[in-house]
């Protein structure tokens, strides 16, 4: 349940079946909209020094605080947050996606990190470093890009799916810095709690074909072990007292699911896994005091495209909330 199942890099995977070609090498944004292709103060989309020879993409636009961060998941890329699926099940970059959605209400950035793809396939610009990664090392990352890119404070942090981890635990080590969140179908160390031991090494044997089948594609993808991921977010400090909203997908295609198990798989493992993950999500959503659970999302994992203004709703209330804190109005029920 990472990164839209296979991510942004599936279409890599579909290039190489078919023996067609692929773009992988324009240094250019994919899909960046008329406002955000100009670089300005304002708005830009560029690449960001970061130092020890690294770059990572960056974009951003409108005005206001708190700014915005919209963390992708897992192979994900920045673009994630400009497409939405049309009736017929396309992709399409629209003005109604959250990015520019939430940049009519205030200041709002994404970025893309090593290893992930854009909407069609293209590999990233951001330099590549060693994978798997950690959900640390990107938070410290994503930190050193803020701050050298002067990208201003406090943030409301969203992170979808592998997004999720990021998030909190930059939320848990920076909490000056961050005035709420919202977890978008977010992966949560739960999962591994809801499931027994040998339920969960089967979830390990799925995420390491997944994993394989990206690598043949392209070696430097961006790839995460999962118990990694959780002992990281257990070890993390708290975090702070802040609005946070917890938007989860309520659809699930067990035959999709079950295609993609590893072999010796039990039969019944897509419904042990869906339960798994939903009650992992209210653990998630208790986790955190006053926090909001949107349980009816009417979408599967990929919530950001398939029902951006559900997403754009609750990081509006969220940004709401944190500015009558700022402000020291009294907040609304």
């Amino acid at each position: 349940m990472r990164g839209g199942i296979l991510g942004p890099a599936g279409m890599l995977l579909v290039c190489a079946l078919l023996g067609t070609a692929c773009d992988t090498t324009s240094p250019t944004h994919s899909a960046l909209s008329a406002d955000a292709s100009a670089d300005t103060p304002a708005s830009f989309a560029r690449l960001v020094d970061i130092g020890q020879g690294r770059t990572m993409y960056l974009e951003c636009h409108g005005s206001g605080s708190p700014t915005v961060i919209l963390v992708p998941g897992l192979v994900a890329a920045a673009d994630t947050w400009r497409y939405v699926r049309g009736p017929a099940g396309a992709m399409k970059a629209s003005n109604s996606a959250i990015y520019p959605g939430v940049g009519r209400f205030t200041r709002v950035c994404s970025y893309d990190r090593p290893g992930t793809a854009r909407e069609g396939g293209r590999p990233t610009t951001s330099t590549p470093v060693p994978q798997p990664t950690t959900p640390r090392a990107d938070v410290a990352d994503l930190h050193t890009l803020l701050t050298t890119a002067k990208v201003p404070g406090p943030y409301v942090l969203v992170g979808w799916s592998a997004g999720g981890p990021i998030v909190r635990i930059y939320a848990g080590e920076y909490p000056r810095d961050v005035s709420g969140l919202v977890l978008v179908d977010a992966e949560t160390e739960f999962l591994q709690s809801r499931l027994t031991a040998a339920q969960f090494t089967t979830f390990l044997a799925l995420e390491r074909k997944d994993d394989e089948k990206r690598i043949v594609q392209w070696k430097d993808v961006e790839r995460q072990e999962p118990a990694t991921v959780f002992g990281q977010v257990r070890a993390a400090p708290p975090v702070p007292d802040v609005p946070v909203v917890v938007l989860t997908g309520d659809e699930f295609d067990p035959r999709a699911f079950r295609a993609r198990l590893p072999a010796g798989a039990p039969a019944d493992y897509p419904q042990i896994f869906w339960r798994a993950q939903l009650a992992s999500q209210g653990d998630l959503a208790r986790k955190f005091p006053g926090a909001r659970h949107v349980t009816k999302t009417k979408s599967d994992h990929n919530i950001q495209n398939n029902q951006p203004q559900l997403v754009i709703d609750a990081v509006r209330a969220v940004v709401d909330k944190a500015r009558r804190r700022q402000s020291g109005a009294p907040s609304a029920s």
